[in-house]
């Protein structure tokens, strides 16, 4: 019996050596369950249908939704995530909430593949909005932005692709591309315009307080089933540029610079940046939506796709609902 590694090796030497065989292949995975990544197409609905269940998951909304994303045929068009789940997409007559209305006008209508929606939770609203100007092969990656209103309060996440690297590829990094350095710079500045317009003295406490974070995650091969998020690291830009300035840390087996699971010693999972999130522990602090349009169009003159998504209403923190569970009780 094949490992899954193997596995994944004879199938792209089938398809290397017998092109025609690919979208066969793709069909019986399909039939058992996997969608196969064959091209840039999907690869980039893959991350954009992760950000966007990210973007559920950060405001406390089921994001099993995005398991019915209909994943597009290679060779085809580019779609929109948000335009391939069941029920209506968002219409501007429908943003009766001001916020809603407002994320709407900063998006814009301009746009080749848009596509909007509002979730709706308890007395609670989610605004996402999937936008790209370009086709998917010129594309660069998926920026994530993500606006708490109540909080004022927002994060951005710019995913970064893994491959296999190594002796029998069995390990998984990112070498910093050509890209990586302005990318950088563009994060730098835009902490350094977050904190001019903090308030002082905060309002709030953060454990980290700069908005920008990079995700690093697995280039699959065959997209996670039901609605799993891609598995991957998520490091601060400050962390990022501390790692690359540290002999030994972030270094390939040759010396280059890698970012990978072996090579990274500290990190945040899926499960652990969503909770930070939730609970108001990262993110920015006082007068973020000065910036957010801003940002907004940063992205996408940068040749990114962009999922934002914005949190209308107040939640609960992780204190008050244990407060909840145990009927009121503190101590």
């Amino acid at each position: 019996m094949l490992t899954k590694r193997s596995g994944e090796e004879l199938l792209n030497a089938l398809t290397t050596l017998r092109a025609d065989l690919a979208a066969v292949i793709a069909q019986l995975q399909e039939r058992v369950g996997g969608v196969r990544i064959l091209g840039r197409v999907r690869e980039l609905f893959l991350e954009q249908r992760d950000a966007t269940g990210l973007a559920l998951q950060l405001g406390g909304f089921d994001r099993s939704i995005i398991e019915e994303a209909k994943f597009p045929k290679e060779g085809g068009g580019q779609i929109p995530v948000l335009a391939t789940l069941p029920g209506h997409a968002a219409h501007e007559d429908h943003l009766v909430a001001h916020d809603a209305q407002r994320f709407s006008d900063w998006i814009g209508s301009d746009a080749e593949h848009l596509a909007k929606r509002v979730f709706h939770k308890g007395d609670q609203q989610l605004f996402i909005a999937n936008v790209n100007r370009l086709p998917a092969e010129d594309t660069l990656g998926v920026d994530l932005i993500y606006h708490h209103v109540s909080r004022d309060s927002f994060i951005l996440v710019q995913y970064k692709k893994m491959v296999q690297v190594g002796a029998g590829r069995s390990e998984w990094g990112y070498r910093p591309d050509g890209d990586l350095d302005d990318q950088l710079k563009r994060m730098r500045q835009v902490e350094e315009a977050c904190m001019r317009l903090e308030q002082d003295p905060p309002a709030d406490y953060r454990f980290v307080h700069q908005p920008c974070w990079i995700k690093f995650c697995k280039s699959e091969q065959v997209a996670p089933k039901g609605d799993a998020l891609i598995g991957g690291m998520y490091l601060t830009r400050e962390h990022v540029e501390w790692l690359r300035g540290r002999p030994g840390l972030a270094t390939g087996p040759k010396g280059g610079e890698l970012f990978g699971y072996h090579t990274v010693p500290r990190y945040l999972d899926n499960t652990t940046f969503t909770q930070l999130v939730q609970d108001g522990w990262i993110g920015t602090r006082g007068r973020a939506s000065d910036i957010i349009q801003a940002q907004i169009k940063a992205s996408l003159d940068g040749s990114r796709a962009l999922v934002f998504a914005g949190l209308i209403g107040d939640d609960t923190t992780q204190a008050e609902r244990t407060r909840e569970r145990r009927g009121g009780l503190t101590g």
